[in-house]
């Protein structure tokens, strides 16, 4: 042995052997070929076998090293993402997800890319820290958040942590001194109230209204007229190619017949398509308004050959049967329900390319009505599998209990957990719908999944990839198709439409939950129930953290309200109820306080002085509650508990009652009410007494808010 080591060429690693299993330290689904499991030499890896979350993309189960020139920069690569994965070192930072690789890799590439530039090839030996200093500005340059900054510099420090596995060397010395790189990147820590946006009601309220009447309406209509395609069309396949061309002319003959005893017309597509021959010929001439003819659908229905249409004789009798029957849009045979608002139908008969695009909007309906009903997440929804509903009675056996069974990945491991999330009827409805529209793809692709892709040349992908953009065109399906006049089904906000994300329904339902429980979505829901039918009679619904999120949820409304309440005070409206002058004093006090001199209003300390009224604050339909369980009216014992009981309160006479002006309406639809009663000659005396004491009682209770200041 001479003791002088041998120069590798570039792109052979002094570290891993080419044989080294890429998936060695990682946890394996059951039944894995392990001589089939990706080596280092290769330069795609599959990481599927160590993927337990069903919904992943199929483009993030595999990492690709291919696109990578350089052969110094190649193997660095590999390295680099083989020690994150595999290596566990003193300083207890967990290995690298496999789901996490491709990201990891596309961090690690920005960065190598930005040392060649500066120094002509990808060399560690060469950085130092004012080079580093300068990746950060190009980073900070780039307008993003300071967490995807921070996210761009992991690999940085990583390469030095990981410099001992790296045939090329890391970083030699301590990026930043070992500041924290969420420090460096500028970030103040997460912030208390969750910055996702809330839907407004008449918005949610609008897109679970139409969600709904796709489930229980629409949806027969679209599985009626799939199940009429898939019949016709295999019987179409089944002909023999020489009976789809004999005795054309008698075919069409008893086509066009069949059509004009039916008062049927000519079909054309409901959205204008491209096509040649015959069919275009007649759209660019103008003569029918410019619409193309469904060719295809004349063909399968008259049992012909859709070439044969093209011969001078049979488009003589397409002409002949337009001229005389007219046209029809659609063309499909499946009657279309009425919708029980308009009394008209609710679309216009199907055609084929219609039909595909009305199963992906109930898809998404289906989706919608059980990520908002449920408080899942994302990938708590599209991890559920059919048969995820399950049926059972509660404890006393006298609530019928439906569950919906799924995955949670969040905090719960590599492979995730089987829990099950209490919910409501609806969902059940949504589910079955989503089952049924699944089935057809499944089967072929033996995709075990719920929520699969539904247009046709897609690849199959375990779960919806595009799930926002699905909502989104949804929204502008409803808005184009159904609004009655210049008025969008779903309202706008600010005059814009409202863009939806799929953490905005977990966040919704937390906040609408537990801040305004008797709020009505789409005239049906009642987020009371579905907070009794999640929480108050079990405890599945709190498995994924979604209580813990109402109730701080419940913190931050009560807080906005007091706020709310605060302003409107400054700005001289007045309070009623036995609790009125209380918490006008409060308020007087805070205002004072805060106009002194020197004094700065700024909101975080309006809100930090109005706290102690914000924590006992419960908002209801007749009055505003702030609970004190000593003097609360609503408890049989000061023992029952720390919350008041809304349905046995008496917003007149209880100490914690503070009524506003926006709950004046509630009160004098009472009032009309029994003005309504009274001119009933039917009551008795003691019946009409009652009820004048009971509405002059009423009309003394708002006299503050409604009378004119003196």
């Amino acid at each position: 042995m001479s003791g002088i080591e041998p120069v590798l060429a570039p792109g052979v690693s002094a570290i891993r052997s080419a044989n080294d299993v890429v998936l060695a330290s990682m946890a394996l689904k059951e039944c894995v070929d392990h001589e089939a499991l990706s080596r280092f030499h290769e330069d795609v890896w599959d990481l599927d076998p160590a993927i337990f979350h069903m919904t992943a993309r199929n483009a993030f189960r595999t990492i690709d090293f291919g696109g990578i020139a350089c052969p110094i920069e190649r193997l660095t690569a590999k390295e680099y993402i083989y020690a994150r994965l595999n290596e566990l070192l003193p300083d207890r930072a967990g290995r690298l997800r496999p789901l996490s690789t491709r990201s990891a890799l596309a961090t690690l590439c920005r960065f190598m890319a930005f040392v060649r530039e500066r120094t002509e090839r990808f060399d560690a030996g060469a950085i130092d820290q004012a080079m580093l200093d300068a990746y950060l500005a190009e980073q900070n340059a780039r307008n993003v958040q300071p967490s995807r900054v921070a996210e761009c510099l992991r690999p940085i420090v990583q390469l030095h942590r990981l410099a001992p596995f790296l045939t090329h060397g890391g970083l030699g010395f301590v990026p930043w001194h070992g500041r924290a790189i969420f420090t460096v990147a500028g970030c103040k820590g997460r912030a208390y109230e969750n910055v996702t946006p809330r839907i407004p009601e008449p918005v949610i309220g609008a897109l679970v209204r139409w969600s709904l009447k796709y489930i229980d309406v629409f949806a027969a209509d679209i599985f009626a007229a799939r199940a009429e395609l898939d019949a016709i069309e295999h019987a179409y396949a089944a002909r023999p190619s020489c009976a789809k061309r004999g005795h054309l002319e008698g075919r069409m003959a008893k086509w066009a017949a069949s059509r004009r005893a039916a008062g049927r017309g000519v079909p054309i597509w409901n959205t204008p398509q491209r096509h040649g021959g015959m069919s275009g010929a007649v759209a660019r001439s103008g003569r029918y308004g410019g619409d193309v003819v469904n060719m295809r659908l004349i063909a399968i229905q008259a049992g012909i050959h859709v070439t044969t249409l093209s011969q001078p004789r049979v488009r003589k009798l397409i002409l002949a049967a337009i001229e005389e029957l007219g046209v029809e849009y659609g063309g499909m045979d499946t009657t279309i329900t009425l919708d029980p608002d308009s009394g008209r139908p609710w679309r216009e008969r199907f055609d084929a390319f219609d039909l595909i695009r009305e199963e992906r909007h109930l898809q998404t309906a289906a989706y919608i009505l059980c990520s908002y009903l449920t408080g899942m997440r994302d990938g708590e929804v599209q991890a559920m599998r059919p048969d995820c509903i399950k049926r059972g009675k509660s404890a006393d056996g006298m609530i019928e209990r439906i569950a919906v069974q799924s995955t949670i990945y969040k905090g719960r491991g590599t492979r995730g957990e089987i829990e099950e999330w209490v919910t409501i009827a609806p969902v059940a409805r949504a589910v079955e719908v989503a089952e049924r529209l699944a089935a057809r793809h499944r089967a072929p692709h033996q995709h075990d999944g719920l929520w699969v892709v539904l247009e046709r040349g897609t690849a199959i992908e375990r779960g919806l990839s595009h799930i926002v953009k699905q909502i989104n065109r949804y929204r502008e399906h409803l808005d184009a198709q159904h609004s009655p006049g210049d008025a969008p089904v779903v309202p706008r906000v600010d005059g814009q439409s409202w863009v939806f994300n799929t953490r905005q329904f977990r966040r919704t339902l937390a906040w609408y939950i537990a801040n305004r429980p008797f709020g009505v979505v789409a005239g049906k829901i009642q987020y009371k129930h579905a907070s009794v039918a999640m929480f108050d009679g079990y405890a599945g619904a709190s498995a994924s953290g979604f209580r813990q999120e109402v109730e701080q949820e419940r913190a931050l409304g009560q807080l906005d309200d007091i706020v709310a309440q605060y302003e409107a005070h400054r700005g001289g409206e007045r309070l009623a109820g036995p609790a009125g002058g209380r918490v006008a004093a409060e308020m007087l006090r805070v205002e004072t306080a805060i106009d002194l001199p020197g004094i700065v209003a700024d909101e975080k300390r309006v809100k930090a002085m109005l706290a102690h009224l914000a924590r006992t604050l419960h908002v209801g339909v007749l009055n505003d509650c702030f609970f004190d369980r000593a003097t609360a009216l609503c408890l049989r014992s000061s023992e029952e508990g720390a919350a008041p009981r809304l349905s046995n309160c008496a917003p007149d006479r209880c100490p914690n009652s503070c009524i506003t002006s926006r709950h004046v309406p509630a009160w004098q639809a009472a009032i009309d009410e029994a003005d309504a009663m009274l001119k009933n000659k039917r009551l008795s005396a003691a019946q009409r007494t009652a009820i004048r004491e009971n509405r002059h009682r009423m009309s003394r209770v708002i006299a503050p808010l409604t009378e004119p200041v003196p």
